[in-house]
């Protein structure tokens, strides 16, 4: 696998209270209006030409820059990039064969960053659907990122595409990954990540023992599983999306899960691009704190109610950098 530069932090923080020194949060290198991306047969090291299938969206790219606005006049950010796209002809099953896939993020019609497929081990990512892949820079590319190959439900004879996947992508090159914990937990929070407030405070939700958990994959049958990220997609109880329309300000924080030290945040800003807004989705890039944390994505989604028994109609979805995984 080709790899960029990464740097590995271990994740300790030094206070319960959330006061971090944040690195900034603008992408600020080899700045793109998006990318594209296709899925190959092969490993991004050795790919064979059995198989090529093009990823599918209704924007002029797979992946766009998500611009956020910082609350100052008309100032944005770029927050990242991310998309959604489908993968038609392409079945989630297919990654329990004994085919080996892997997922390519092109600009332009070059290849600039590739991650392989891997079979994820615990079950419980099998029985969603859902299977994580890492992707790192090819050759001297800065783009780097993940992606959440999911499993699609069927809406009658209109769906020709099961199988979908979100791509969070940086520009950044470097990243500060985590060193192997056992989970991650994290809430949302008044206030910016430099100066959060004490009125509110938002517990995260799911049905693990955490709310984000290291997403092990196999390589290949003999060898220990691998941590390709760090996964969660949990609820936030009584937080609205809608509440990062108002003149409030809101941020994400991650905690260690032993300790409840906070060892990364962002700042969740409202989205520029209408199609986010109408969508229901703001993107936030979750920063380390200081010289110590992690360093990844949050995407915080409407859902929709279903029926009295959705009491949690927001929920976010964390996916956050591991070291490079490499593989034949």
């Amino acid at each position: 696998m080709m790899s960029g530069r990464w740097r590995t932090r271990l994740t300790v923080g030094a206070t319960a209270t959330l006061v971090l020194a944040l690195v900034p949060l603008v992408v600020d290198a080899q700045e793109a209006n998006g990318f594209d991306g296709y899925i190959q047969s092969g490993t991004c090291a050795t790919p064979t030409e059995d198989l090529r299938v093009e990823l599918t969206s209704e924007g002029d790219h797979d992946v766009e820059q998500y611009l956020a606005r910082t609350g100052a006049d008309d100032d944005t950010v770029v927050v990242g990039y991310y998309g959604s796209p489908g993968v038609p002809g392409f079945g989630f099953s297919a990654i329990y064969t004994d085919q080996v896939f892997s997922l390519v993020i092109s600009e332009a019609g070059g290849p600039v960053a590739c991650g392989d497929i891997l079979q994820p081990v615990q079950d419980e990512f099998g029985e969603a659907g859902a299977a994580v892949v890492q992707l790192l820079p090819i050759a001297d590319s800065a783009v780097r990122g993940m992606a959440v190959i999911e499993r699609a439900a069927l809406e009658r004879e209109l769906d020709v595409t099961p199988t979908r996947v979100r791509i969070l992508l940086s520009t950044n090159g470097d990243a500060t990954a985590a060193q192997p914990v056992a989970g991650l937990d994290g809430y949302v929070q008044g206030g910016t990540c430099a100066t959060p407030g004490s009125r509110l405070r938002v517990s995260l939700e799911s049905d693990g023992d955490h709310d984000i958990s290291p997403f092990l994959a196999q390589t290949d049958d003999s060898a220990e599983p691998v941590t390709v990220a760090y996964y969660g997609a949990a609820f936030a109880p009584g937080f609205g999306l809608a509440s990062t329309y108002t003149d409030q300000a809101f941020s994400l924080a991650v905690t260690d899960a032993e300790t409840g030290d906070p060892v990364a945040c962002g700042d969740i800003l409202q989205p520029d691009d209408d199609d986010f807004a109408q969508a229901g989705l703001a993107l936030v890039h979750v920063v380390p704190g200081g010289e110590s944390g992690v360093d990844g994505f949050a995407l915080i989604e409407r859902i929709a109610m279903e029926r009295e028994l959705d009491v949690t109609p927001t929920r976010v979805r964390i996916l956050l950098f591991a070291p490079p995984v490499t593989t034949s």
